[in-house]
């Protein structure tokens, strides 16, 4: 996997994330009862919870390859 690919799928993900909350805004704006309240709670803010979890980590092992991958260019 190219290191480009990570960052790419990682942008991807959070484009996904970022159009989940613009449309959960638009329609909680005129779904306002227990049931959207039951879905924002145990499945929408959980799923974008894990999202930033898996940005972060992606963004850390992102730096970790990059390190690698210029040390084993060093030993060349």
């Amino acid at each position: 996997m190219a290191l480009g690919s990570l960052i790419d799928g990682a942008g991807q993900i959070k484009t996904a994330a970022d159009r989940l909350e613009e449309v959960w805004a638009i329609a909680r704006s005129s779904w306002n009862d227990s049931v959207s309240q039951t879905l924002e709670e145990e499945h929408i803010e959980p799923l974008l919870l894990q999202v930033r979890t898996t940005l972060d980590a992606i963004a850390r092992l992102n730096g970790v390859l990059i390190k690698a991958c210029r040390e084993c260019e060093d030993r060349e």
